[in-house]
């Protein structure tokens, strides 16, 4: 992943780098990362503005044999209310109005900043969501890997990989029934970018104001949970080497635990999606291509191209999971 430097402001020197400025895709080149969870995960407005509330069954009722003349067997079941809070994720992307004027072509030097800053905001925002740690941030949401931390329950999966350089593999199941990011009532599902236009703003050092061109920035989202098993984790994965892999089938791992917990979601894996790194992703496109394994497959996707399957569920990209995760136990 990219290295991301918050609160620094655009300086002239830098601004004057910009004025060949040509397109969003050529300027963040190698920095550009790929955001396949906000392509798949579904948005649903919270239930009650800043938190969501999803009632989740704890008990089933049944119903028992009878016969004439007896009394009728009452049924009844239970549920908790699970409560989760929304939480927002934002930022200002200021350019010191001083700083345009002195440069030839100002909308493009602020047109440049502007689309570093949203790309650099997008691939933070997928790492908290992945790694946060509301007990350090308190304005955090309870990451991914938080709530899978520890292997069992039939949703966090183990490989065996140990020693700080293993990866993690993520499985929804999206939707109302399922796993869901929820926004408020009145806000936007998404990334809202919005234009603030020119504004007196404190100054980064020293004191006093300075005028500067704004834009703004922000995602509203509850992690929402709907049914617990539509979320998995399969951890530990080695992401090199030739054990504990994701492509190891010397004890039973990789594609076979995939399988099983493919098994465990609520629906047993239809319209599912599958999240990796690049390691493991290209791991499993070369093996996948390799044409030697039936349980992968890969198949042409309209207006996207090729895409992995394994054992029927598409293997998205997920840039900022780590190679470098501690062990889950």
């Amino acid at each position: 992943m990219s290295v991301i430097t918050a609160n620094t402001p655009l300086s002239l020197a830098e601004a004057m780098k910009r004025e060949g400025y040509d397109g969003d895709a050529a300027v963040i080149a190698e920095l550009q990362q790929e955001n396949d969870f906000l392509d798949e995960v579904t948005f649903l407005p919270a239930t009650h503005g800043l938190y969501n509330k999803q009632l989740q069954a704890k008990r089933l009722g049944k119903g028992a044999f009878s016969k004439a003349n007896a009394p009728v067997p009452t049924i009844s079941s239970s549920a908790d209310m699970i409560p989760e809070p929304v939480k927002l994720y934002e930022g200002d992307s200021p350019v010191d109005e001083r700083v345009l004027k002195g440069v030839r072509d100002a909308f493009a030097v602020r047109d440049s900043e502007d689309a570093m800053n949203l790309e650099g905001l997008m691939q933070d925002w997928i790492y908290q969501l992945i790694y946060a740690n509301e007990g350090d941030t308190p304005d955090a949401f309870k990451s991914l890997a938080r709530r899978r931390a520890s292997i069992g329950g039939n949703n966090c999966w183990d490989l065996g990989g140990s020693g700080g350089t293993t990866t993690s593999m993520y499985i929804f199941e999206f939707g109302r029934s399922g796993f869901f990011l929820a926004y408020p009532p009145g806000t936007k599902p998404g990334l809202l970018n919005e234009d603030r236009g020119r504004h007196s703003i404190p100054a980064p050092t020293g004191n006093g104001n300075y005028w500067a061109w704004v834009r703004h920035y922000e995602i509203w989202a509850a992690l929402v949970e709907r049914n617990t098993r539509a979320m998995m984790r399969i951890a530990n994965i080695e992401a090199s080497g030739s054990s504990n892999n994701f492509l190891d089938t010397t004890i039973g791992q990789g594609v076979d635990v995939f399988i099983t917990a493919k098994n465990w979601l609520p629906k047993a894996g239809r319209n599912a999606v599958a999240f990796c790194n690049r390691t493991i992703k290209g791991q499993i496109d070369n093996a996948a291509y390799a044409k030697d394994n039936v349980k992968m497959t890969v198949r042409e996707v309209q207006n996207y191209g090729p895409i992995t399957f394994v054992a029927g569920i598409p293997i998205r990209l997920m840039e900022p999971l780590l190679n470098t995760e501690t062990e889950v136990t």
